[in-house]
């Protein structure tokens, strides 16, 4: 899943987008890269300065490396980033076959939503462990911890040891994930040159987005579903040995025990468990417990409860806390951060169930599945650098999320017409017009965050944002995951089939075309089409909610060109 939009360049002097980890005290960091390519509202107001030029002779790392070094460095921290990204939707064509080896279809969603829980709640730990312990180190490990994931991914020999190890795979891409991105900007070249190696950052994102699903299906089909983190162990290595040779950064100033002292440990737990509260909630109702269960209707009531706890704590008491409350106070980020959600939980449930639908629908094998995503992904490719195009040239940004926004509400909905028959062209069409219109919000919302803000918060309001996006990524896949579920059984018995015959498909859904034929497997296939129904109109639903949202926001204006 691509979090990334391609940095805008108005004013060649002046910085880019920067994207800076989630801690709050990232502010004073952030402040080494005042020169933004925005003017900020308090500029516009206060008639302030400039920021001003990038000093050459303030040293960096780079100085200290040779242009061989610069560039194995940086391709060694792109080619982490390449695998964890690669992560987000390499499973998507993976999932029925891994559910078929252990027979437990049920609970396949995990396989997707336990790696983006940890991902997205680790971001701002990682923030403030980097600042205690220093990038370089904090890389390294969050790097071993990606090794070490992949590596019991690979080698799981039941449903439940894939998904703890899809937890700890994300906990380790999300450190890489976090830090790629402040290593390139703060500590390897001039400010004046981020947009341009960041931008290399997003192109990493768009290839891996492209590649993961078909990879995913090439590993499943030719070889096995567990290359797809084999994979990992063999490339990963490369990253950490270039990291650890020839990246040279030194320790943070300021004692240790005080900085570990002042973390927002408070904060932490309060996220994580309102989080963990409403994603178990969703993936256990009707499943494993019925919705009236007092746990499921327990963790619905904490989940809400914890959140606004977190809000409470990070505004009234955090001395450092994990979200700077400035940002929540911009009522152009409010709605954004609704949208970003929103917009993350239609992106991956798209992502990730449609390669189902193929596969379980149109009978497609792993690989066609993954050829069948292929246009939501070009298009996303696509629409992502044309509305940073247009963002650059006519100096707009909250237009292209409102019309991406539009585009997929659109594209969406038709899903919901889907069945069996449903024509490829068809398919293809209307993925492509989704795609491009999630390539163009992503883009519209992420530069309109940037521009609301002052050129010291950047760094913040865009992790904010892409925070926001990936936590809605765990709902989007969870709650199809359970709609789709709830609604399968049900189905079954008006069809009439025997209960021996249910547990079987329920268990390893590949079996649906080897123990039925005729009428029969027509009106299961037809079933499994009607069930999905639900879950493209929550998907909907949630396109609906990011339209809404990001209408609520509105456009601040870019710095006129130098």
């Amino acid at each position: 899943m691509s979090t990334h939009a391609d940095p805008v360049q108005l004013d060649d002097d002046r910085a880019e987008t920067i994207v800076n980890s989630s801690s709050a005290s990232a502010a004073k960091r952030s402040q080494e890269f005042e020169k933004s390519s925005v003017t900020s509202p308090d500029v516009e107001k206060k008639g302030a300065d400039p920021a001003p030029a990038f000093d050459e002779s303030v040293p960096l790392p780079r100085r200290n490396m040779t242009t061989t070094q610069f560039w194995i460095v940086l391709a060694g921290l792109n080619l982490g980033m390449f695998l964890a990204a690669l992560d987000f939707n390499i499973v998507a064509t993976a999932v029925p076959e891994i559910s078929s080896q252990f027979n437990r279809y049920s609970s396949s969603s995990w396989i997707g939503s336990g790696f983006l829980f940890t991902f997205a709640m680790c971001l701002p730990i990682y923030g403030k462990l980097s600042d205690v312990f220093g990038r370089r180190l904090v890389f390294i490990i969050a790097t071993l911890i990606f090794i070490l994931g992949s590596g019991l991914c690979a080698g799981s020999s039941s449903m439940d040891m894939l998904i703890w190890s899809r937890v700890v795979q994300g906990i380790g891409a999300s450190g890489i994930y976090g830090l790629v991105n402040v290593i390139i900007a703060a500590d390897l070249v001039p400010l004046r040159d981020v947009g341009k190696y960041l931008s290399s950052v997003a192109a990493i994102w768009a290839i891996a987005d492209l590649l993961g699903p078909l990879l995913g299906g090439v590993f499943t089909q030719k070889v096995s579903w567990n290359w797809c983190f084999w994979i990992n162990l063999i490339i990963s290595p490369i990253s950490l040995i270039v990291t650890v040779v020839w990246l040279k950064m030194p320790m943070p100033e300021g004692k240790i025990s005080k900085k570990i002292a002042t973390f927002d440990y408070i904060g932490t737990l309060l996220l994580l468990g309102g989080t963990a509260c409403l994603t178990l909630a969703i993936e256990w109702g009707g499943k494993t417990f019925p919705w009236e269960d007092a746990r499921i209707i327990g963790m619905f009531v904490a989940g809400p409860i914890m959140w606004i706890l977190f809000g409470i704590w990070e505004f009234k008491f955090a001395k450092d806390p994990l979200i700077l409350p400035e940002l929540f106070r911009n009522t152009t980020l409010i709605p954004l951060y609704v949208a970003e959600f929103c917009y993350g939980a239609n992106l991956l449930g798209m992502m990730y169930w449609l390669p189902s639908f193929f596969q379980i629908v149109y009978g497609d094998s792993a690989i066609l599945s993954g050829v069948g995503l292929l246009p939501m992904m070009l298009g996303l490719g696509f629409g992502n650098p044309l509305a940073g195009w247009i963002t650059s040239r006519y100096g707009i940004s909250h237009m292209n999320a409102v019309v991406g926004g539009a585009l997929i509400l659109l594209f969406s909905g038709l899903l919901i017409r889907w069945t069996s028959h449903t024509s490829r062209v068809e398919a293809v069409f209307e993925l492509i017009f989704l795609g491009l219109g999630q390539g163009a919000m992503m883009s519209g919302m992420l530069l309109t965050a940037q521009v609301a803000v002052p050129p010291m918060l950047i760094g913040l309001a865009t992790s904010t944002v892409i925070f926001a996006q990936l936590v809605g990524t765990i709902f989007g896949i969870a709650s199809f995951s359970s709609i789709f579920l709830n609604a399968i059984g049900p189905k079954f018995n008006e069809i009439g089939l025997p209960a021996e015959t249910q547990e079987i498909l329920l268990r390893d859904v590949s079996q649906v075309r080897k123990v039925l034929q005729g009428e029969q497997l027509d009106r299961v296939i037809e079933a499994y089409a009607a069930s999905m129904q639900g879950g493209w109109i929550l998907m909907t639903g949630f396109a609906a909610g990011a339209l809404i949202f990001i209408c609520f926001s509105r456009q601040h204006k870019f710095a006129d060109k130098a």
